[in-house]
């Protein structure tokens, strides 16, 4: 039995919602910190939301109720830890990071990149 090729694609399309959600994860490779009680901690950010973030870390934090992500260009960004596994780390942030949601506007907004060519 042949199934016709159009019956077996699926339209993609955006999550309702005028602005990106706070679960869209932006990949990254980002040099970073992590402070938690007075230690400094060398990591890299591998993907960001508004609302967290996926770190490779050198070594573990201490435990801690808060940690701070430093990141070029943003400043210190309040944090807990989500889960630990080996020399990755989850975080969620502590509130809704504003700097993400218009960073994920504009890679995905083709209409910034026509304004930016300009």
């Amino acid at each position: 039995m042949d199934v016709p090729l159009r019956d077996n694609i699926r339209t993609l399309r955006r999550p309702d919602g005028a602005g990106p959600s706070p679960t869209r994860r932006l990949c990254a490779n980002w040099p970073a910190e992590i402070r938690a009680g007075g230690v400094r901690i060398v990591c890299t950010v591998l993907d960001v939301s508004s609302a967290g973030a996926h770190l490779r870390v050198d070594r573990a934090p201490p435990p801690s109720e808060r940690i701070w992500l430093l990141v070029e260009n943003v400043g210190p960004v309040a944090a807990q830890i989500a889960w630990q596994k080996k020399d990755r780390m989850g975080i969620c942030f502590m509130k809704e990071q504003e700097w993400v949601s218009r960073l994920c506007k504009t890679r995905f907004d083709p209409s910034d990149w026509l304004n930016s060519e300009s």
